[in-house]
C-alpha cells in the first residue's frame, strides 16, 4: 500500500497534498511554521498572501 502524503496546514485540513512549501526558507519571521505539506486550497491561498514568493517543490 502507497502512502499519500496529507494537507498539513494547521492540522485541520484532510485534503491530498498538491506541493510541499519550505516556508523557512523566507526568512527569520516564517521560520517556525509548522506545515510543509499543502492542498492546492491553502497552497494558492498562502501564495496570494506571500505575493507569490512561495518556496516549493511537486509533492
Amino acid at each position: 500500500m502507497k502512502y499519500r502524503k496529507h494537507c498539513d496546514y494547521h492540522g485541520t485540513c484532510k485534503n491530498k497534498a498538491y506541493m510541499e512549501v519550505y516556508p523557512c526558507l523566507l526568512g527569520r519571521k516564517n521560520r517556525n511554521k509548522g506545515w510543509s505539506y499543502l492542498c492546492r486550497k491553502h497552497y494558492y491561498q498562502e501564495q496570494k498572501r506571500l505575493k507569490k514568493k512561495l518556496p516549493a517543490c511537486r509533492a
